[in-house]
């Protein structure tokens, strides 16, 4: 198997009510900023959605630069007054987001 495909971000929607989650399986690097950005903007621009979670089950490895994405998310879900929840981390999002502090500044469940 071609390496770029093990190292690929696969972004997956889905929608319950008011609730977006956007699943994300792979590893989340700066490779995958304009497909996640476009996941999540078309979220915020939907008045019908009110919540989005980001589903890490599937995150076998996070670099620095994803974290800055999430908080640009973070940020621009704030500016939309919707509500953002980091759901199900993996165990290296989990220990990443301890690291990061990020405990302090996003839901995480």
């Amino acid at each position: 198997m071609n390496t770029a495909t093990n190292t690929k971000l696969h972004i997956h929607l889905t929608r319950l009510g008011d609730t977006a989650t956007i699943h994300l399986n792979g590893q989340f690097v700066f490779d995958a900023h304009r497909e996640f950005k476009s996941a999540y903007m078309n979220q915020l621009a939907d008045p019908e959605i009110t919540r989005i979670a980001i589903d890490l089950a599937g995150v076998r490895y996070l670099d620095s630069s994803a974290l800055g994405m999430l908080l640009v998310l973070r940020d621009r879900v704030l500016d939309c007054s919707k509500s953002l929840t980091l759901s199900q981390p993996s165990t290296i999002a989990a220990r990443t987001f301890e690291i990061a502090g990020f405990k302090e500044l996003f839901h995480i469940h």
